[in-house]
């Protein structure tokens, strides 16, 4: 008898695709993003249940779909997001951390395909 490995439970998440480069070339990227993130979450057991883009847009308008992103979380209709890599949505190192601390203050997840799933180890208050 073989033991059947057991699977992970099905987080459904939120894709965010975001690139760089000219603006003519950002739905042949996107779309190539959007392929490579559909193969992890394939491997990874996380259903994709929506796509939101950030169509060339500059960094504020990043931030306002974080921000509905994580309205969407705090309503419980979606458990997380999921991204190719840190860097494609946030300007420095205090902003990757800023927007997940976003996404994990309301109880979701945020999940790379590059870094795998993020975290930032806070304990909460009453644990302390």
């Amino acid at each position: 008898m073989s033991r059947r490995k057991k699977k992970e439970p099905i987080i459904e998440v939120i894709a965010y695709l975001s690139t760089t480069g000219p603006l003519w070339e950002t739905k042949k990227r996107e779309k190539n993003q959007e392929r490579y993130i559909r193969e992890y979450a394939r491997a990874h057991n996380v259903k994709i249940v929506g796509i939101m883009r950030r169509n060339g847009l500059g960094q504020g308008d990043c931030n306002q779909q974080f921000e509905k992103i994580a309205q969407l979380i705090r309503q419980k209709r979606v458990e997380g997001v999921i991204v190719a890599n840190m860097m494609a949505i946030s300007l420095d190192i205090p902003d990757a951390y800023y927007k997940v601390g976003k996404i994990k203050a309301v109880g979701g997840a945020i999940i790379t395909v590059d870094e795998g799933s993020l975290g930032m180890n806070v304990k909460d208050r009453e644990e302390v």
